[in-house]
């Protein structure tokens, strides 16, 4: 995966978004913890994180884990 210089990368294997019902708990888990190590300077960048990291998640559980983190 190619970023531009200073931009956060998401890493596929360790960041990968589980499948299938009944795991939001561990989405949820997974999309807070890239949050707490790429730390976005605001929710916008947040959100833009997560939206390229999940791309098939619903906004609407990008924005609970960016909820729970507290952005």
């Amino acid at each position: 995966m190619r970023t531009r210089a200073g931009q956060p990368t998401i890493d596929p294997q360790r960041d990968a978004a589980p499948t299938g019902s009944g795991e939001t708990d561990q989405l949820m888990r997974a999309m807070t913890a890239v949050l707490a190590r790429q730390r976005p300077a605001s929710a916008a960048e947040a959100l833009r994180l997560l939206r390229r990291g999940y791309p098939d998640i619903p906004l609407s559980i990008r924005i609970a884990a960016l909820r729970a983190r507290g952005n």
